[in-house]
C-alpha cells in the first residue's frame, strides 16, 4: 500500500493548528478574569527595584548570582529548595542582575496564581472564581511575597496545580491529572520542604475520605469491614503515637541542647510501638480490602489512586526520619559510612515505592515516577553538575528540618496568625471564611442525606479542611514566621470566595434597580456609618461622658451627628425597604460589609507593598531590610565613581553586615570580607562598613582617623503583642485610650499614641528592635564627602589621626609557644593571667577550663587544679572558679588567684593546695566587697594588690587576706580609674595601672603605709572598645620598662617608666609573631617576655631587647 506522507500530513490536524482554532467564548465573566490578571501583572512588576533586598533575599540572589556566572551551586537544604535559584539565575541570563531582575520570578509565580482561579471557577461558582481570583490580586500577602525573593510566590501556583489535578481526577479519571499531580509535586520538593505539610494534608484528606465511603459502602462479607475498622483504628493510633512521641524526644533533645551546648538524641519506645501499630493496621487495611473489592479497587476509588502517586513519589524522600530512628545521623552523608548507611534507607524506601507502583498500575506509575523524578533531579543536581544534590535533596531537605524542630526561630507565640497576621492583613478571607463556616452548618443535613456516590469529592469541604488544618499546622509549629501566613492564606482565599459567592449571588439585584431601589444600598451604607460612628465616639478616648469643657462638647456634637444621620438613615431604610424582608436586608448589609473591607484590603496591601515596604512598621516582615542599605550603597557607588574607575574603589566590610552587602557589593573588585576579626589592614581602605556587633573591635583601631555615618541595617516589628493574657486583651479593650492607639496601628500603622502610653519611642529612628550599621570614610578623602554633610578638612592637617606607635613597630620572632584549644592537661580555653615563680615556672589562669595549670619553662605540664562552680548558683568551696582571670606568685612561692566571677581571691600553695580566700560579691563600701576582679599581684613585702575592676578601685590586703587599704574610686581624674585591669609593680614600689576606660597608664607611689597618690600619668592610643575582651593587661621588666597588652589591636606595646615609647610588635592572625587576643604577660628572670594569646589559647615567649 501506497502512503502519500505529504498528503497525510495536511489532512492530520497538527498541536498548533488545534491551539490555533480553539475557540474562546469572550463575555463578561471572561473580561473580568483578564481584567484581574491585568491589575496582577501591574501590581507585582511595579517597581520592583526599589525595596532593599534583606537578609534571606540576598542569600537567595548571591546563589543565583554565583550560578549565573558559572561558579556553580550545590542545594542547601537551609536554604531550601533549589528551583528557586536556577529560576533566578535564568532571570539574570535573560534581563541582567539586579533587584529588580531577581523578584521577576517571584512576580511571574504571582500573576500565574492569579490566572490560575480561572480553573477552579467550576467549584467555587461563577461569583465564588472572580472574588477569589480578586481576592488573590488584592491580598496583602499574595501581593507582597509576589515581589519577594522567597519561595512562597512559587509554592502557589504549585499548590494550585496540586489541588487542580486532584480535582480533575475525581471528575474524569484521566491518567493526565496523575501525570500533572506528579509535576507539581516535583516542583513543590524542589522549591521548598513545606511539600510535606501539604502531601500530608491531601494524604490525610484522600486516607480519611477513602475510610468514609468505605465504611458506608456495603461489604461481601461483615468480618471483611471489622478487619478494615481494627486495621484503621490501629494505623491511626499508632500515628498518633509515633509522632507525638517522636516529636516530645526531639523537643526535649533541643531543649538539652540548649542548656547544655551537646545533647543526644535518644528515641523512645513509644515510637518503634508507634510504627509497629501503624504498620500492621495498614497491611490489615489493604489485606480486607483486597478480599472485599478485589479489582474493584482500581476502577471505583480514584483516591487510592492519588493516595499512591503522591505516597510514593514521597516516600523516598522521608528516609532521613527512619535513619535518625536508627540512631544514625542523616545529615552526615558526606562521611563515608554515614552516607552508605544513609543511601541504604533511600534505596530500600525507593524499592518498596517502585513495587507498589509496578502492582498497582506499570505504565501509568511509571510515566508519573518518570515526570517527577527527571524533574527532580535536573533541579537537585543543578542540571546534572552536581551528583550529590540527590541526596542532599532526598535526604537533608527533611533532615535538616527535623533537626530544626523545637528551636522555634522567631519564638512567636501560638496565636501569632490568628490574632496578629490575619486581622490586620488577611481579615476579607477571614470573615468569609467564617461566613462559610456558616453555609456549611446549615448545610451540614443536606450532606449527610447525601448518598455516596464513587466518584464525587468534597471539594469545597477539602477546601474548608485545607484552611483549618493550615491554620492550626502552622500555628502549633516549631518555626512560626510571617512569610508562612502565605500557606494559610491560599485555602482561605478560595473557601472565602466561594462563601462570598455564594452571598452575593443570594442577594435579589433586580430589586434594587427597580422603583426606587436604588436609594436601599446607600441609605444602608449611612446607617451603618452613623451608628458605627457614635459608637465610636462613645467608645473612643474623647467620649462625651468623660471629656470635659470645649472637648466634650465637640465629643457630644460629633455623636449627636453621627447618631442622628444613623437613624434618619434607618427611617428612610424602612420606608423605601418595605416589603424587603430581613433575611434580604441582611444578605445586603454582609454585600455592603464586603465591599467595604474589600477597599480597606486594597488599601492594606497598597500600603505594605508600595509605601511601607521597606520599614518594620508592617507585621508581614521579619529581620527586614532597613532604607539604610541602599542609602549606604549610594554614597559607596557615588565614591567610587569619584576616586576610582567605575566601581572600583576598596571597600571593606563585616559579618553583621555581610547579607546583604555581598549581593550589593557583588561588582565591586576591591571588596573586602574581614568577618569579625578587623586588623590594621583595614586603615588601607578608604571605606568600611561595620554592624553595630563589631563596633567596639574597631573603635580602638579607627579611632580619629574615620568620620563615620550610622544608620540602621536591619530591623523587626514590634512585639508587644507577646504574652497576653486575658487581662492584658481585657485592659485594652476597655480603655478608649489604647482602643484608639490599637486603631491607629490596625488603620494606619502610626504607633505615636501607643508609644505615649507605653513609654516607647516608636519613631523610626529610634526603632527596637533593630541592628545597626556604620560607614566609615577615611578622612583624607574627606573632600570627597562633603555631600555627607560633613565639613571639609585640611590634608596639611591629618598628622594626628596617624597611629602615634606606627613607626615604632617592630617584628620579634617567637623563641617558644606551647599550647592549643581543648580542655586536657596543656591545652587553653581562653586563658587570661600568668605569672612566673622564682624557679622559672609559668602559673595560668586558664579561665574558661575554670582552673590553674602549672608548667615548666618548656610546657611540660606538672599540676592543674580546679573546676568550675558558680557561688550564684550554691556552693563554690576552695579550689573552683568561676573564670580566674588574675594570677600571681608571692615571695614565698604561694599562689593568688583572682576567682573573677565568684568575686574572691583565692590563695594556693605551690602546689595547688588550698590555704585560704578572701572577698564577697559587693560594692565600694567595703574593702573586701568585689565586683569582678580581673588581677592580682603581690610585692617584695607580700602585701595582695587585687584590681577590683567593677567597683574601679585596687584593694590591698594582707597575706591573711586582711583588709589594709585601698585607692581609686570613678572618674577621669587623676588619681581615679574606669575598668582598671592589669596591674604591675616596678622599681622604688610604684604600682602601674591599665586605666582601660580612660585609655591611660597611671603611676602611684605609696605616701604613707597603705595609702598611694597618682604621680604620673600618659595615654594609650588603643583601648578604645568597652567589650568583654578588651582587658589590658601591665608588667614592668626587670630593667624597669613598662609594657602592656592592646587585646583588640593584637599588639603588644612597651614604653620607658616615664611614659615614652620605645616600640610594639604584633597583629592579628595566627602566626608564630601574631595575636588574637593578647592578654596577661609576665617576665622571667631573664628578662624574656611571656604573652597569653587568649583567643589562640597559646602562651609565646619572647626576648624584646630594650635600648
Amino acid at each position: 500500500m501506497t502512503v502519500n506522507l505529504k498528503e497525510s500530513i495536511e489532512q492530520s490536524p497538527s498541536l498548533i493548528n488545534r491551539w490555533l482554532d480553539f475557540k474562546v467564548r469572550i463575555d463578561t465573566e471572561v473580561l473580568l478574569y483578564v481584567l484581574m490578571i491585568f491589575l496582577a501583572v501591574v501590581t507585582r512588576f511595579y517597581d520592583l527595584d526599589t525595596r532593599v533586598m534583606s537578609h534571606d533575599e540576598s542569600l537567595h540572589t548571591w546563589f543565583s548570582w554565583q550560578l549565573t556566572q558559572g561558579r556553580g551551586y550545590a542545594h542547601d537544604p537551609m536554604m531550601h529548595g533549589p528551583l528557586q535559584f536556577h529560576l533566578v539565575s535564568l532571570s539574570y541570563f535573560l534581563f541582567g542582575d539586579s533587584d529588580a531582575t531577581s523578584r521577576i520570578p517571584a512576580a511571574i509565580a504571582g500573576v500565574l496564581a492569579v490566572g490560575m482561579l480561572f480553573l477552579f471557577r467550576r467549584w467555587l461558582g461563577r461569583w465564588g472564581g472572580l472574588i477569589a481570583t480578586a481576592l488573590m490580586v488584592i491580598s496583602p500577602y499574595m501581593l507582597y511575597y509576589s515581589r519577594y525573593v522567597r519561595n512562597e510566590a512559587l509554592v502557589v501556583p504549585q499548590v494550585l496545580l496540586m489541588v487542580y489535578a486532584v480535582f480533575r481526577y475525581f471528575e474524569d479519571r484521566r491518567a493526565r491529572w496523575l501525570y500533572l499531580l506528579a509535576a507539581s509535586l516535583s516542583l513543590h520538593y524542589a522549591t521548598k520542604e513545606t511539600a510535606f505539610i501539604y502531601i500530608a494534608q491531601l494524604m490525610l484528606f484522600l486516607g480519611g475520605y477513602l475510610a468514609w465511603r468505605l465504611f458506608n459502602l456495603n461489604w461481601k462479607q461483615t468480618w471483611h469491614k471489622v478487619a478494615f475498622i481494627i486495621g484503621f483504628t490501629s494505623a491511626a493510633l499508632g500515628t498518633v503515637i509515633a509522632l507525638f512521641a517522636l516529636f516530645r524526644e526531639r523537643a526535649l533533645a533541643a531543649g538539652i541542647a540548649q542548656a547544655t551546648e551537646s545533647a543526644i538524641v535518644t528515641f523512645s519506645p513509644f515510637v518503634t510501638l508507634g510504627l509497629v501499630l501503624a504498620l500492621a493496621g495498614i497491611s490489615l487495611i489493604g489485606f480486607s480490602m483486597l478480599l472485599a473489592f478485589g479489582s474493584r479497587l482500581r476502577e471505583d476509588f480514584p483516591e487510592l489512586d492519588l493516595l499512591l502517586i503522591a505516597g510514593t513519589m514521597t516516600l523516598p524522600q522521608l528516609a532521613a526520619l527512619p535513619a535518625s530512628l536508627m540512631g544514625w545521623n542523616p545529615m552526615d552523608y558526606h562521611d563515608p559510612v554515614a552516607h552508605n548507611r544513609t543511601l541504604t534507607v533511600v534505596f530500600v524506601l525507593l524499592a518498596v515505592s517502585i513495587l507498589i507502583g509496578l502492582i498497582w498500575d506499570w505504565r501509568r506509575w511509571l510515566v508519573a515516577a518518570g515526570i517527577f523524578f527527571g524533574l527532580y533531579a535536573v533541579f537537585y543536581t543543578t542540571i546534572f553538575t552536581n551528583g550529590e544534590g540527590m541526596v542532599s535533596g532526598l535526604v537533608g531537605s527533611l533532615g535538616y528540618w527535623l533537626e530544626q524542630h523545637g528551636v522555634e526561630r522567631g519564638s512567636q507565640p501560638a496565636y501569632y496568625y490568628i490574632l496578629v497576621q490575619i486581622p490586620i492583613y488577611e481579615y476579607l478571607p477571614a470573615v468569609g471564611a467564617v461566613l462559610a463556616g456558616i453555609y456549611g452548618l446549615i448545610g451540614s443535613r443536606r450532606f449527610h442525606r447525601k448518598k455516596v456516590t464513587l466518584n464525587s469529592f468534597p471539594t469545597i469541604g477539602f477546601i474548608a479542611y485545607w484552611t483549618l488544618t493550615s491554620l492550626a499546622g502552622y500555628s502549633f509549629a516549631g518555626e512560626r514566621m510571617p512569610w508562612l501566613t502565605v500557606h494559610i492564606i491560599l485555602p482561605m482565599i478560595l473557601l472565602a470566595g466561594w462563601a462570598w459567592g455564594k452571598l452575593l449571588e443570594s442577594v435579589n439585584w433586580r430589586v434594587l434597580w427597580t422603583n426606587q431601589g436604588w436609594l436601599i444600598t446607600p441609605l444602608l451604607i449611612l446607617t451603618l456609618l452613623g451608628f458605627i460612628s457614635a459608637i465610636g465616639t462613645l467608645i473612643g478616648p474623647n467620649s462625651p461622658l468623660q471629656s470635659d469643657g470645649f472637648d466634650q462638647l465637640k465629643a457630644l456634637s460629633n455623636f449627636i451627628t453621627s447618631l442622628g444621620v444613623g437613624i434618619a438613615a434607618s427611617i428612610a431604610l424602612i420606608k423605601v425597604g418595605q416589603g424587603w424582608s430581613v433575611n434580604s436586608f441582611a444578605r445586603l448589609s454582609a454585600a455592603v460589609v464586603f465591599g467595604s473591607l474589600t477597599i480597606l484590603t486594597a488599601r492594606t496591601a497598597y500600603r505594605a507593598a508600595y509605601i511601607n515596604y521597606d520599614q518594620a512598621t508592617e507585621y508581614l516582615v521579619y529581620a527586614h531590610g532597613a532604607p539604610g542599605i541602599k542609602a549606604v550603597m549610594e554614597q559607596v557607588q557615588d565614591l567610587s565613581h569619584r576616586m576610582a574607575d567605575d566601581l572600583d574603589i576598596e571597600v571593606a566590610f563585616d559579618d553583621d553586615v555581610a547579607w546583604p552587602l555581598n549581593w550589593y557589593l557583588r561588582h565591586y573588585s576591591g571588596q573586602y570580607f574581614f568577618g569579625s576579626n578587623p586588623t590594621r589592614t583595614l586603615l588601607d581602605y578608604p571605606i568600611v562598613i561595620v554592624g553595630d556587633d563589631n563596633w567596639p573591635k574597631v573603635e580602638d583601631l579607627f579611632s580619629n582617623r574615620f568620620y563615620n555615618f550610622e544608620y540602621i541595617r536591619m530591623w523587626w516589628p514590634m512585639t508587644k503583642y507577646w504574652n497576653l493574657n486575658w487581662e492584658r486583651i481585657r485592659g485594652a479593650l476597655f480603655s478608649p485610650d489604647y482602643l484608639a492607639a490599637l486603631w491607629d496601628i490596625w488603620l494606619d500603622r502610626d504607633y505615636t499614641a501607643y508609644g505615649e502610653l507605653s513609654g516607647i519611642d516608636f519613631s523610626l529612628e529610634n526603632w527596637q528592635p533593630s541592628d545597626r550599621m556604620r560607614l566609615y570614610v577615611r578622612k583624607d578623602i574627606a573632600a570627597t564627602v562633603w555631600d555627607y554633610g560633613v565639613s571639609p578638612v585640611s590634608l596639611a592637617g591629618l598628622d594626628s589621626v596617624v597611629d602615634p606607635y606606627a613607626d615604632g613597630m617592630v617584628e620579634i620572632p617567637a623563641e617558644f609557644i606551647t599550647g592549643e584549644e581543648g580542655s586536657s592537661p596543656g591545652q587553653f580555653a581562653g586563658p587570661r593571667g600568668i605569672a612566673i615563680a622564682p624557679d622559672g615556672t609559668l602559673y595560668v589562669a586558664d579561665t574558661m577550663n575554670h582552673r590553674i595549670q602549672h608548667l615548666s619553662p618548656d610546657g611540660e605540664v606538672l599540676m592543674t587544679w580546679g573546676r568550675y562552680a558558680n557561688l550564684d548558683q550554691g556552693g563554690a568551696p576552695g579550689g573552683t572558679f568561676n573564670e580566674p582571670w588574675g594570677i600571681d606568685v608571692a615571695p614565698d612561692g604561694t599562689v593568688y588567684v583572682a576567682d573573677t566571677w565568684n568575686h574572691r581571691v583565692q590563695h594556693f600553695t605551690a602546689d595547688g593546695e588550698f590555704l585560704g580566700m578572701f572577698g564577697i560579691y559587693g560594692h565600694m563600701s567595703d574593702p573586701d566587697n568585689f565586683w569582678g576582679p580581673r588581677e592580682v599581684t603581690i610585692d617584695d613585702a607580700g602585701r595582695v594588690f587585687v584590681v577590683d575592676t567593677g567597683n574601679k578601685r585596687i584593694a590591698i590586703f594582707d597575706s591573711g587576706g586582711h583588709p589594709i587599704g585601698m585607692f581609686g574610686g570613678s572618674g577621669w581624674s587623676l588619681g581615679q580609674l574606669d575598668e582598671p585591669v592589669g596591674i604591675a609593680i616596678g622599681a622604688e614600689g610604684h604600682i602601674y595601672v591599665a586605666d582601660t576606660w580612660n585609655q591611660r597608664i597611671q603611676v602611684f607611689e605609696e605616701v604613707t603605709e597603705g595609702n598611694f597618690q597618682a604621680i604620673l600619668e600618659w595615654p594609650i592610643a588603643g583601648w578604645f572598645g568597652q567589650s568583654t575582651e578588651n582587658k589590658p593587661y601591665i608588667e614592668v621588666s626587670p630593667s624597669g620598662e613598662v609594657c602592656v597588652t592592646d587585646p583588640e589591636g593584637y599588639r603588644v606595646l612597651c614604653f620607658t617608666p616615664e611614659g615614652d615609647f620605645l616600640f610594639g610588635w604584633g597583629d592579628y592572625g595566627e602566626s608564630e609573631v601574631k595575636f588574637n587576643i593578647p592578654s596577661g604577660l609576665s617576665f622571667d628572670n631573664e628578662g624574656r617576655l611571656w604573652i597569653v594569646d587568649s583567643k589562640n589559647n597559646r602562651l609565646i615567649r619572647f626576648n624584646p631587647q630594650f635600648p
